[in-house]
Parts: structure tokens; sequence; C-alpha cells
């Protein structure tokens, strides 16, 4: 795997680490450490549009039901801060498959068109919703850089064992301009609520175990 060898602590900016925190705790259900997290974040400098777009990206890989859990959970706390939405973002389907499209490429760099021939193969329905839904109208939202969303993914795709498409995010990762290092604290800050044995697997399965 490409990128930086830097292997100490440290490699995450502590609002970021506590995104990524926050993301591990969305995927195990826990509702207090959603809390949490999300205010830890907010006192280490993250935005309240990061945190919320950490909780809102979580549907992309739990589902609704934990996203809306995670939202309930975390709601006093961007409360306190003032950032009620009252509004969604317009809907652009164009800018979205243009945007997930170049998001994606940016992922997987030159395993993109295998990716797609194989997601096509799979379903084609959910080849294109990947890019659309996926890498256009949730993934490229401002609010979050591309490297902590990877981050908090890796988080999410630890924390539920979901190990090839945990490879593919820590690869991707690295690619967006993250470091092995990022990829390897990422997975670290998921045993607290995975479990060391989790955290180890992830780690392989990652293949940052050395």
């Amino acid at each position: 795997m490409a990128g930086d060898e830097d292997n100490r602590a440290g490699a995450l900016l502590p609002a970021h680490a506590r995104l990524v925190s926050l993301s591990a705790a969305i995927a195990a259900g826990d509702a207090s450490g959603t809390a949490g997290h999300a205010a830890e974040a907010l006192r280490e400098g993250a935005s309240p549009d990061a945190v919320y777009e950490a909780l809102l990206q979580s549907y992309l890989f739990l589902g609704f039901p934990r996203a809306i859990e995670a939202f309930i959970a975390a709601k006093p706390v961007l409360a306190r801060q003032g950032a009620h939405r009252d509004e969604a973002e317009p809907v652009d389907p164009a800018a979205w498959l243009h945007a997930g499209e170049s998001l994606c490429r940016r992922v997987y760099g030159r395993n993109y068109v295998k990716l797609m021939a194989t997601m096509r193969d799979l379903s084609p329905d959910l080849a294109s919703w990947m890019i659309l839904e996926g890498y256009g109208k949730t993934l490229s939202r401002p609010g979050l850089d591309a490297v902590t969303r990877e981050y908090c993914v890796v988080a999410i795709l630890a924390t539920t064992r979901m190990w090839r498409q945990l490879r593919s995010h820590a690869i991707g990762a690295i690619h967006v301009g993250g470091t092995r290092a990022g990829v390897r604290e990422a997975i670290a800050l998921c045993a607290p609520v995975a479990g060391d044995a989790v955290a180890r697997e992830a780690l392989h399965a990652a293949g940052l175990e050395a």
C-alpha cells in the first residue's frame, strides 16, 4: 500500500480522531458514545458541519435505522451549537453523478474500472447507486474533507467487520491524501467499542498488521 510510512502516535488531528471515534460509536450502536464523541469533536475544534456530515454519511454503511438513532443521540449536542438545519441540500442528480464518478476514481485509482465491472456484474442498479447516491450525493458533500471521511468509513467498516470493504477504503484513504499511520490510528480508535481482537483483525485485513 502506498503512502506515508510514519508510524508515530497521533497521526490524526484531535478533532479528526474524535470524528473517527464518533463513527465507530455509531457503528456499534453506542448512543452515549455517539453523543460523547460528538461533543468531544466540537470541543477539539471540529465544526458542527463536520459532526453533522460524519453522522449523515453513516447511513450509507449502516442503514437508515442506525443513522436515525445516531442523530437522536447527537441532536442535543448539535442543538447547543445552534447547528439545527431547516432544509435539505438541493436535489441535483447531474451534479451528484459527476462528483460521484470523480471521487470514486480518486478513491479506487487504477482499480476503478475493475471495481465498476465487478459491481455491474453483481448488480447494475447497485453499481449506479454507488456512484450517484454513495460517492455523489453523500460522500462529495461539503463540510467534511475526503480524507477524514475515509478515515471515518474505515472506522465503521472495522467495527462492523466488513473486511473486503475495509481494505478497499484503507487504500482509498491513502489515495485521497491520507497515510498508513492515519488508517492505523483510525482502526485503533475502534478498539474501545469493537474490542482489541477485532481491531487486530482489522489491521490484518487492511494489510497493516506489521
